[in-house]
């Protein structure tokens, strides 16, 4: 296992290399006789970096080796102490200089007398900085850290953990199998298939969800069945009329494992299986074998059987690639079941003939079952504990639920605390949960199912772990936002540049890491499949707080408190509900980098925002306060400060010297009351993500959503084109001087997201047409609307039809506004994968042009967008549409889907009006459907008509959501 340390400071060191190397190229001269201190303080972090990837394999928990936990603690000290040093620098250099190669030699004399003091102050904390460097660096080697290698039995052990509790599974111990009957017959169903050709079915999901049990059940299973057969008794694994199962083996992979050890292992399985004794003849000296011959007496002993072979825990899709070739495919009906916790060795496997399973929690009921079968040893309370029968007992029940987010392994090692304490008062029960994110570390009971879901995290890249770790920021059960998230971390310098992508990219990257690796549980879905948010299960969160605490990535304050005690600074803090207000002192945060302060009434009495002066990042998201003249005073003095978020809170208003903050990247007043930018806002030069404005949810499943255009909305500042480095304005009104305004937009060419409207329905766009056209590069998001007022004003968005060159790279597209038809560019948007049209009242030709662009996933058509009194799907359009919403178009009288068109239609949303008279035919003609959603129906007939057809397609069981009164989404 890798040290948690390593990431967060190869993160701090990696930013801080590239400020050096910059410092010292670019401000050379400015530099002055420090030059050569800083260049040498630069080369001797860069070792240290270096050793930190060396010393990466050391292990943590009990063999971690204190001595390097200390140095890697003064090590990443040094990093973010010289990168505050660096940056204080550069700020006060940039308000007194520009650069030194710019300027005639009399000017450049005065300013460098001018800077001679930061320079000196500068000299000075170089000079320590490298004097600490070198002293640690010989302390490292007096030491002799680098020799503090693991003991001959680490390098196995997450291979032992892993084997070691897959045990009781293995040898058909189904005890943990509580509420997975369904599981069970799904995935037997899968297995039954009638497809003779080899078929590999993947189960997928976090560690902890009993994956090894479920596929050891099944397997188990099958050896009953076949004894059924013998007996007379059908099968119940295979279907009668296919051959029976003649081999079984089941192979456990691990994380680390010997390629070599692994086939020997399984040749030996699937003879000892084959030959029902300990040991097959034809096997005799097998341990002399190598990789090929083992290969090749696997396949050759397999070409003419049927057989089943179960690889458990398969951490790499390489592991795969090796092992794959063992088996061979002899048209037998063959099946191998895997089971991962990563999404992209589940593809890799099930692929291309094959099925990928992806298993869920357990219910809040099975969740009872099983906590009470731990714990008394069958499903329901025995009558003698029936004193414990209250409504504590209920709480803690749901307590434990919510904690375990229905893990299975969770579950039992909460149940094994609590088996001990049966017989106690409800309330200690309680304590003893209150108790479990402390006891991870101590309880040997719980240290088993930290270890197992540990392995999840230690699995991460070293570059993932700090990003990780971070997510410790967020209070439990909170919904993280791919957005927010992806900026902070760009803000907090954990993402290091990769050439030919963008840092937005890279963390894009990394969120979706998460997701693949099954470490996070995905909440919001986009139409293309994209995971929008996720959360973090509660036992995983308590793992990675203390973890991130321990090597002081963030100290987190709420009702856990987790202890800062031997951290000579705190770098980031994270305050959340229920944390008290007398946990700091003003010295304590002076060192803060980020600060967080999520959902509080009231603001803690020892922030005091003028002293934070190293702060990058500062969130107050859903803050119920609003702050002071007095507080944005002192925010406006952060000139570090680079991420800046009052969303969701109630602040009305932006100051007027917002434009000192020079640094500031991400400014987000989401869902607030602001109404206007102050003018000094066009003095951020650094500003990437301009955001504001407000989405309504119209449905539960937040598959109907759209921006509250009636709300008021914040005003666009004259003076735009002066921040050239803005990438995403979203939402602006360009309401007033907007003419003026939208020309200027045309000089932001950077620009990738662009979300502007008229609040003002007599408004004109101007020239805006051409202002897309010098954009047609650059934009990947554009959302134009304009607030119809009078429905009878032709030509809202007329323009649209004057754009010369389109905005071809568009992979979104909302349009509110009268159009008519759609414009002749139209069939260019071929990288176009969602479209959301409203109150555009277009003709049926539309669905031609629509039914043609080869990128659309997600089309949805909203009130107003849509005049014909027919809308079909025929099979050749839409070739990869997985997300369609038909939502109040009031002409509808048929709505038609026509055999295997769409083809890759995978949900459908319906709103259909009061009283309406529309049918709907086809739905079971659509191959791939796996969610239909009906709102706002009422008539019988109709509801009937589309129920019948859902009950009747192959691909049972499709989730039904049914909602007779939702809220208007016009």
């Amino acid at each position: 296992m890798e040290l948690v340390a390593v990431s967060a400071a190869q993160s701090a060191m990696g930013m801080l290399l590239g400020k050096l190397g910059d410092l010292i190229t670019r401000r050379y001269a400015l530099l002055g006789s420090v030059r050569d201190e800083v260049q040498e303080l630069k080369d001797e972090l860069e070792s240290m970096t270096a050793c930190f990837l060396d010393v990466a394999s050391i292990g943590d928990d009990d063999r971690q080796k204190e001595q390097m936990r200390t140095w890697m603690k003064q090590v990443r000290e040094i990093g973010y102490d010289a990168e505050d040093c660096i940056d204080i620098f550069l700020h006060h250099l940039s308000k007194q200089s520009g650069d030194s190669r710019a300027m005639a030699r009399h000017a450049y004399i005065v300013n460098f007398l001018r800077t001679l003091k930061v320079r000196l102050k500068l000299a000075t904390e170089i000079q320590s900085l490298k004097s600490r460097a070198q002293k640690a660096s010989e302390r490292r080697l007096r030491y002799k850290l680098d020799t503090l290698d693991m003991p001959d039995n680490m390098a196995s052990s997450s291979s032992y953990i892993d084997v070691d509790r897959r045990l009781p599974a293995f040898h058909g111990d189904e005890s943990p199998l509580v509420g997975m009957a369904e599981n069970k017959q799904k995935l037997i169903d899968l297995l039954n298939k009638d497809d003779m050709q080899l078929r590999v079915i993947s189960v997928v999901g976090i560690g902890g969800l009993g994956k090894t049990t479920l596929a050891m059940s099944v397997f188990n299973s099958g050896e009953e069945a076949e004894s059924q057969i013998r007996s007379g008794q059908p099968n119940i694994l295979i279907r009668t009329g296919q051959p029976n199962i003649q081999i079984r083996a089941a192979v456990p992979v691990s994380k680390t494992y010997d390629l070599r050890a692994l086939l020997e292992y399984t040749v030996r399985e699937l003879h000892r299986r084959s030959a029902g004794q300990d040991e097959d003849p034809l096997i005799k000296g097998i341990g002399s074998w190598d990789i090929q011959e083992l290969i090749g007496r696997s396949r050759e002993h397999l070409s003419d059987k049927r057989y089943l072979v179960i690889i458990d825990d398969v951490w790499r899709s390489t592991a795969w690639e090796q092992l794959r070739v063992a088996f061979p495919n002899n048209a037998k009906g063959s099946r191998i079941l895997v089971t991962t916790r990563s999404d992209e060795v589940a593809r890799s496997c099930s692929s291309p003939n094959g099925d990928v399973y992806k298993m869920e929690a357990l219910t809040e009921a099975d969740s009872k079952t099983l906590l009470f079968k731990t714990v008394f040893g069958s499903e329901a309370i025995p009558s003698t504990y029936q004193h414990l029968l209250t409504s504590k007992l209920e709480k803690v029940c749901n307590t434990i639920f919510k904690k375990s987010c229905g893990l299975p392994l969770a579950i039992v090692s909460i149940g094994g605390m609590l088996t001990q304490r049966k017989n106690e008062p409800v309330d200690n029960w309680e304590k003893v949960i209150e108790r479990i994110p402390s006891e991870l570390q101590t309880d040997k009971v719980l240290d088993g199912m930290r270890r197992i879901l540990s392995l999840s995290y230690n699995d991460l890249p070293y570059h993932l772990k700090a990003c990780f770790l971070y997510l410790s920021v967020f209070p439990e059960d909170h919904e993280i936002r791919r957005g927010p998230l992806v900026r902070r971390w760009e803000a907090e310098g954990f993402i290091s540049e990769v050439h030919g992508l963008s840092l937005e990219e890279i963390a894009k990257d990394y969120f979706n890491g998460f997701v693949s690796r099954s470490v996070v549980a995905p909440e919001q879905i986009t139409s293309s499949g994209e995971v929008r948010s996720f959360k973090v299960h509660d036992i995983m969160l308590d793992i990675i707080t203390a973890k991130s605490t321990q090597e002081n990535l963030m100290s987190t304050l709420g009702n856990h408190q987790h202890s800062t005690v031997g951290h000579d600074k705190i770098w980031r803090v994270s305050v959340q509900p229920g944390s008290r207000d007398n946990y700091f002192s003003r010295a304590s945060l002076r060192h803060v980098r980020s600060l967080t302060i999520m959902g509080r009434t009231e603001k803690p009495k020892d922030i005091t925002f003028s002293k934070l002066k190293l702060l990058r990042v500062l969130d107050l998201e859903g803050c119920r306060w609003s702050l002071s003249d007095k507080d944005w005073k002192g925010i406006c003095k952060l000139s570090l400060l680079r991420y800046l978020s009052i969303r969701r809170t109630g602040n009305e208003r932006l100051p007027s010297k917002l434009g000192k903050l020079k640094g500031l990247v991400t400014l987000d007043v989401r869902q607030t009351k602001v109404t206007h930018f102050p003018k000094s806002i066009t003095q951020l030069q650094s500003l990437q993500h301009l955001l504001a404005g407000e989405y309504v949810h119209y449905t539960r499943t937040h598959s109907v959503k759209h921006f509250a255009y009636k709300k008021e909305v914040v005003k666009i500042p004259p003076g735009l084109s002066k921040m050239k480095a803005l990438k995403r304005i979203s939402f602006v009104d360009v309401k007033g001087k907007g003419l003026e305004a939208l020309q200027e937009v045309a000089k932001l060419s950077q620009l990738t997201r662009l979300c502007l409207m008229q609040t003002d329905p007599d408004a004109s766009w101007g020239n805006f047409s051409n202002t897309l056209s010098d954009l047609n590069n650059s934009l990947r998001y554009l959302s134009v609307m304009q607030d119809e007022g009078n429905c009878n004003i032709p030509g809202q968005l007329h323009f649209l039809e004057r754009v010369r060159s389109p905005p071809v790279f568009l992979h979104s597209l909302h349009l509110l506004g009268r159009l008519g038809s759609l414009p002749e560019w139209f069939p260019c948007l071929s990288k176009l994968a969602s479209l959301s049209l409203r109150h555009n009242y277009l003709v049926p030709q539309m669905v031609d042009v629509l039914g043609r662009l080869p990128s659309l996933v997600s089309l949805k058509l909203y009130s107003g967008s849509y005049m014909g009194t027919e809308l079909s799907f025929t099979s050749h359009q839409f070739p990869v549409l997985k997300h369609l919403v038909i939502d109040n178009l009031p002409n509808l009288i048929k709505l038609n889907f026509e055999s295997g068109a769409p083809g890759n239609l995978e949900r459908l949303t319906l709103f259909l009006p009061r009283g309406s008279a529309a049918s709907v035919l086809g739905i079971r003609n659509l191959p791939k459907l796996r969610a239909v959603e009906l709102f706002g129906i009422n008539d019988g007939h109709v509801v009937n008509t589309v129920m019948e057809e859902v009950n009747s397609h192959p691909n049972k069981p499709i989730r039904v959501t049914r909602d007779d009164q939702p809220p208007h989404s016009s």
